[in-house]
C-alpha cells in the first residue's frame, strides 16, 4: 500500500487544482480551493486522511459537531494536535497555536451512529465500505456551512472505486460539495435492475435478498407511474455488518444523496434483527427512501427546512404507506398497524412542545410520525374533493420549488390552499406544527380519523 509524503501529495493536489480551475469555465475558478484532501486506504479497517491547505492555517473548521466521534476515532498521525467544540462544530488545532499548512488522520472504518447525521463508513460483510464524503468537509476559516467544493483524491490499491456513476481502480480523484456523495470502495459488482443500479450485500440474510430483489424495483415502479421516471438513473447501496457496535450498540440507517439510496444494518443481532419478523418494515424503509429520489427530482433539489421536516419525512411515510397498501392485505394490515403505532408516538411527543421544536428538542422522529398523519388527512381531504389527493398537491408543490419558490412550511401551505386543502385542516396543521392545542391526544386521534387508513389495524 502507497503511503504518500507530504511533497507528492502537494504535487498531486496542486495538478488536481489546476485540472478543475481549467474545466470550470468560471473566471473566479483560477483560484485554488483553500482545502484538498487525499484518502489512503490501509486496509479494509482503517484510512489515513491528510488535508492539504493552500495556504496556512490556524485551525480546520467543521460545520457539525458529531458528539465527539471525531476526537475519539480521528487520530492526528503526529502528537501536537487537539479537537475543540466551537458552537454546533467544531475545530481541529495545535496545541501551541501556530498555524499549519497539512494535517493527516488516522480513522477506523467503522459504522458510528450520529446525532442527525449519516455516518462516514458503512462496511460491507465481506470487507467493502460505502464512505460519506460530506463527513470530511472543512473549512479553513469560520464561518463555516460545510458545503464548499473539496478536491478529493483517493488511493485503494487493488480495490475498485466508484464515484459520480464511475468505476475506476485503484485511485481516483473528484469534487466533493454541498452535501457530499457516497463513494464505494471494494470488490462487489454493481447489478442492473428495473430503474436503478445496486450493491447488495452478499451476507444479508438468503430469504431478505431475495426480497428485495423483488419488492426495490416495484417500490420505483409504484412512483415512477405517478411521477414520472427519475432524470437520472440512481445507485442503490445496501449493507450489512455483524461486527458488535461500539458499547453494544445497533443501528438501522437508511437515506438519500443526490442520485443515491443507501441502507445498512449494524451491530451483533444485524443478520437476526433484519430477517425477522415481517418483511414490509423493509419494504416501507425503502418506498420511503425512494420517495426522497422523487422528491428532490421533482423539486429540483434537496428539502431543507428542518423546523418542518414533517414536509418531506411524513410526506415520504405516506408515500410508503399508499404504495405498500394497495399491494395486498398483509401489507394493508402493516400500513395500518404503523399509522397506529404514528398516533401515538405523535400525541406523546408533542404533549411536551408543538412539532416546530421537535429537531432543536432532539425529537426529529416526531417530523415521521406526525407528519404521516398530516399527509394521510391531506391526502383523503383531496381525495373527498375528487382530486389525486397527495399526489396532486405534492406535484403543486415540486413545481413551485423548481421554479424559484423556498422549499419550507409557507411555501408548502400556500400550494395547500390553492390546491384545495380544507382551511379547518390547515388551521389543524398550524396549531400542531406551532402549538395552540388544548388536548393532544384528541386533536392528534382527530386527525388520524380523517386521513387515508384510519381504520383500526386488523
Amino acid at each position: 500500500m502507497r503511503i504518500w509524503s507530504y511533497a507528492i501529495l502537494l504535487s498531486l493536489t496542486s495538478a488536481l487544482l489546476a485540472g478543475c480551475a481549467a474545466n470550470s469555465g468560471r473566471p473566479e475558478a483560477n483560484a485554488a480551493p483553500p482545502i484538498a484532501l487525499t484518502m489512503s486506504i490501509q486496509s479494509t479497517d482503517k484510512v489515513v486522511v491528510t488535508y492539504i491547505l493552500a495556504k496556512p492555517t490556524a485551525a480546520l473548521h467543521y460545520a457539525q459537531y458529531l458528539g465527539g466521534y471525531r476526537s475519539e476515532d480521528w487520530q492526528p498521525g503526529t502528537d501536537g494536535f487537539r479537537w475543540v467544540k466551537e458552537g454546533d462544530g467544531e475545530r481541529i488545532e495545535r496545541t501551541d497555536g501556530k498555524p499549519f499548512g497539512s494535517v493527516s488522520l488516522t480513522i477506523p472504518m467503522r459504522y458510528r451512529s450520529l446525532p442527525k447525521s449519516y455516518a462516514p463508513f458503512s462496511p460491507f460483510s465481506e470487507g467493502s465500505v460505502l464512505m460519506h464524503s460530506g463527513q470530511f468537509h472543512a473549512c479553513a476559516d469560520l464561518p463555516c456551512d460545510g458545503t464548499a467544493a473539496m478536491p478529493i483524491k483517493i488511493a485503494a490499491t487493488g480495490r475498485m472505486i466508484g464515484v459520480g456513476g464511475r468505476r475506476i481502480a485503484d485511485e481516483t480523484s473528484f469534487v466533493s460539495a454541498n452535501d457530499g456523495t457516497k463513494v464505494f470502495v471494494g470488490s462487489l459488482a454493481p447489478v442492473d435492475a428495473d430503474g436503478f443500479i445496486a450493491i447488495i450485500d452478499p451476507g444479508l440474510p438468503v430469504g431478505v435478498r431475495d426480497h428485495l430483489q423483488a419488492s426495490l424495483p416495484r417500490a420505483m415502479r409504484d412512483l415512477a407511474s405517478v411521477y414520472g421516471t427519475l432524470s437520472f438513473r440512481p445507485e442503490l447501496y445496501v449493507s450489512i455488518d455483524s461486527r458488535p457496535g461500539q458499547g453494544g450498540k445497533e443501528s438501522t440507517q437508511g437515506g438519500v444523496l443526490p442520485n443515491q439510496v443507501f441502507m445498512h444494518f449494524d451491530g451483533a443481532s444485524a443478520g437476526k434483527r433484519v430477517s425477522q419478523g415481517s418483511p414490509f418494515w423493509l419494504d416501507w424503509f425503502f418506498a420511503h427512501e425512494a420517495a426522497h429520489l422523487f422528491q428532490q427530482d421533482q423539486s429540483g433539489g434537496r428539502a431543507n427546512d428542518d423546523r418542518a421536516g414533517w414536509i418531506h419525512e411524513g410526506g415520504a411515510d405516506a408515500l410508503a404507506a399508499l404504495s405498500l397498501a394497495k399491494r395486498g392485505d398483509k401489507e394493508m394490515a402493516y400500513v395500518l398497524t404503523r399509522v397506529a403505532k404514528a398516533e401515538i408516538e405523535c400525541a406523546a411527543g408533542l404533549a411536551s412542545a408543538p412539532l416546530d421544536q421537535a429537531t432543536a428538542s432532539g425529537k426529529f422522529d416526531l417530523h415521521y410520525q406526525c407528519g404521516v398523519l398530516i399527509w394521510l388527512a391531506l391526502d383523503a381531504d383531496l381525495r373527498g374533493q375528487q382530486k389525486d389527493g397527495l399526489h396532486a398537491l405534492n406535484k403543486a408543490f415540486f413545481l413551485a420549488v423548481r421554479t424559484g419558490t423556498p422549499w419550507n412550511e409557507q411555501s408548502f401551505i400556500d400550494s395547500a390552499r390553492k390546491a384545495g386543502v380544507s382551511r379547518d385542516l390547515i388551521e389543524t396543521i398550524a396549531k400542531l406544527s406551532h402549538g395552540g392545542y388544548t388536548n393532544i391526544a384528541a386533536e392528534v386521534a382527530a386527525l388520524r380519523k380523517r386521513g387515508t387508513f384510519a381504520s383500526s389495524p386488523t
